[in-house]
């Protein structure tokens, strides 16, 4: 295989990221790393610590080829719909041979028996789900159990499964390949390093969760506190920007309060809402003080901490549910487009390939890109050309707020959106 794919958040880029990195060139000979990377929010629905561009640096410092982004509909959102975005725009550039995940489970097979099994699950176990969740478990909660009860001798390694979450994106990776007949070749690499959410450095593997807390807890000495756990080019980049980060979630609470203070019937429509959690948010908003801490308010046993997240990120960024009358999927991809973060030098013959997407390279020339592109397939109906404009005008809007907000925040000045360029590593 000459070019592995990787699906990142890269939240920050640390020294996991880096050793994934150099795995796949030991074990698949790889010549081109090619990332899909969420832009500036993540799939927790939180803002990312940093902005996409300096995470794009972090990995092309790092020996990642081409950086490509991940429209926000889908990097904000649920692991399926971030997995099968991922596995989406990676398939449809056509020069990428597999993609590589880290995942705890060492039993490879069983893996991918499981996700064969989710890529087309009997009735019963769907039912199954509605079932569990109609009694108050979260959905993650209930498809755990209905997980259990359709392979009951192997419900224990069921659990330990879905209980952790590379496992579970690395299921998804796996589903979202066999659902897209994707050419795709999986490459897993079993995780050592500490756990995705532990919140205390650890050596030289800690988590993105980790250095994220010690730049909140202690910025006056971070990242030197933080270099253990970073390549010595992150570092850098770290230590020369320090104007570009951190960014939360609450730098965003004034704006998400008067957002939620507007709801209206529409808005039920928000990804990842339901009526529920529509009216909690309605009833709760009194006592609003800020983003992290109404999520807390609004999460219940059946809806998770993340979910909430995610739901109150689709409101501050007006992300609906798709309507199925707007669009056609059977001819339409996944991800209509590839945004162009940034590329080393080296390796720009890899975008020289004719891709089956348009590629972005240029912010402001997007919609004419998107235009230009499938105005030539007959299968792309204008209703559809259209749909994928608004998704684009949407990631736009997205990195607009962000950059706002960083700049009020930590006094970064960026180019808007429309004037940015993708990063280039000599």
């Amino acid at each position: 295989m000459n070019t592995i794919g990787i699906i990142a958040e890269y939240n920050p880029f640390h020294n996991g990221h880096l050793y994934q990195i150099e795995e796949i060139k030991r074990i698949t000979h790889a010549q081109n790393i090619v990332v899909a990377m969420s832009g500036d929010f993540v799939q927790r629905g939180t803002p990312a610590w940093t902005d996409k561009y300096l995470r794009t640096k972090m990995a092309l410092s790092c020996g990642v080829s081409c950086v490509f982004e991940l429209p926000v509909s889908a990097s904000a959102a649920s692991a399926e719909t971030f997995a099968f975005a991922g596995v989406s725009l990676l398939t449809s550039l056509g020069f990428v041979d597999g993609i590589c995940f880290g995942c705890e489970c060492s039993d490879i097979a069983f893996l991918q028996k499981i996700s064969g099994f989710l890529a087309d699950p009997a009735p019963d176990f769907e039912r199954s789900i509605a079932d569990y969740t109609a009694k108050g478990l979260s959905y993650p909660a209930a498809r755990e159990k209905a997980l259990c009860n359709a392979f009951p001798k192997e419900s224990k390694a069921c659990v330990s499964l879905l209980s952790l979450p590379n496992n579970i994106l690395a299921l998804e990776y796996l589903k979202a390949i066999t659902l897209l007949h994707s050419p795709l070749i999986p490459v897993p690499i079993q995780r050592n390093d500490s756990g995705y959410h532990t919140k205390k450095l650890t050596g030289t593997f800690s988590s993105a969760s980790a250095i994220r807390q010690k730049s909140l807890t202690n910025p006056t000495e971070f990242p030197a506190q933080a270099a253990q756990a970073i390549p010595q080019k992150v570092y850098n980049l770290l230590s020369q920007k320090t104007n570009h980060y951190p960014v939360t979630e609450n730098h965003f609470s004034d704006l998400l309060y008067y957002r939620l203070s507007s709801l209206t019937e529409k808005d039920k429509t928000i990804l990842d809402m339901t009526e529920e959690i529509f009216y909690r948010i309605q009833n709760k908003l009194s006592s609003y003080t800020s983003y992290s801490e109404f999520a807390m308010q609004i999460k219940t046993k059946q809806y998770t901490y993340s979910r909430i997240s995610r739901v109150l990120l689709h409101c501050l960024l007006s992300i609906y549910t798709p309507n199925p009358a707007d669009y056609s999927q059977t001819s339409m991809p996944f991800v209509p487009y590839v945004r162009l973060l940034g590329f080393a030098k080296e390796k720009s013959f890899l975008l020289r390939t004719q891709t089956k997407l348009p590629v972005i390279t240029k912010p402001a020339d997007g919609f004419k890109n998107i235009e230009t592109f499938y105005s030539e397939t007959e299968s792309i109906s204008p209703k559809n050309i259209l749909f994928a404009k608004q998704k684009y005008q949407q990631d736009i809007q997205a990195a607009n707020l962000y950059r706002q907000v960083q700049r009020s925040v930590t006094g970064c000045v960026r180019p808007n959106e429309y004037h940015s360029r993708p990063i280039i590593q000599e």
